[in-house]
């Protein structure tokens, strides 16, 4: 991965909270890490950055897992200004 900011990698998370096109408009953290090509762990760090600052919220999604089954997870939303 190239060498990138701090704020350049807060700005992607937003970004990729904003534009999601999930129908709840949440994603997980692995989706984000998935979406902006970063580790979840990295991820995880840039949230909690983002949830302190007030941009994102926590919420509860429901997703598919890969047996079929769907269940209630943890995912981040943007909070519309």
């Amino acid at each position: 991965m190239a060498h990138i900011t701090e704020s350049e990698l807060l700005e992607q998370v937003r970004d990729a909270l904003v534009l999601t096109e999930t129908e709840d408009g949440a994603m997980t953290v692995l989706e984000l890490a998935e979406a902006l090509n970063i580790s979840a762990a990295m991820v995880r760090v840039r949230l909690r950055n983002l949830l302190i600052d007030g941009a994102i919220e926590l919420v509860r999604v429901r997703r598919r897992k890969m047996n079929g089954i769907v269940s209630t997870t943890v995912a981040y939303a943007s909070i519309k200004k």
